[in-house]
């Protein structure tokens, strides 16, 4: 189980860096287009945006994954044991049920926006949504990997990420 949370680790990392790659080539190209060539290029603006939106989603789930979504690990060093160990369990719990919050939305969202279309590009609106319900299973999954380790692992990994 552990090599396939590793690999959509390791498959959202590398599409993060193929999503950050992409967008930086567009508006290097769009600038040399449009202040060089003088020939704008009317798509590229929204284009950069989306993708750097996939990208931001596909990064939350990381950032989960790696223990550097937000700053909790700081307090919860600071607590007695056995709260501790209540809280190494809350907080996968709490993201994962918040998670699955935003995967409901994300469908609901999808389905309303399916036949709505970007100004200047041809793509449906729910893509968006669709990688923010892919996001959503991701942090989903990385929570339950969570929650399947032991107390004295989560601990461990704590420690080192500091």
């Amino acid at each position: 189980m552990r090599l396939v949370f590793r690999a959509l680790d390791v498959t959202a990392a590398a599409g993060c860096a193929a999503l950050l790659l992409g967008f930086t080539v567009i508006i290097l190209v769009d600038v040399v287009c449009r202040y060089w060539l003088r020939i704008p290029i009317t798509w590229a603006a929204e284009l950069t945006v989306f993708l750097f939106q996939v990208m931001s989603l596909l990064g939350a789930g990381l950032a989960l994954r790696r223990g550097m979504h937000f700053g909790l690990g700081v307090l919860v060093k600071r607590m007695f044991p056995a709260a501790a160990t209540v809280m190494h369990i809350a907080i996968p719990a709490i993201v994962g049920l918040a998670s699955a919050a935003l995967l409901v939305l994300s469908i609901q969202m999808t389905i309303q926006s399916w036949g709505a279309t970007y100004t200047t590009l041809p793509l449906s609106r729910a893509l968006i949504y669709i990688a923010m319900a892919f996001s959503a299973l991701m942090m989903i999954a990385f929570s339950i990997e969570a929650l399947m380790q032991p107390t004295a692992a989560r601990e461990q990994t704590d420690r080192s990420a500091t």
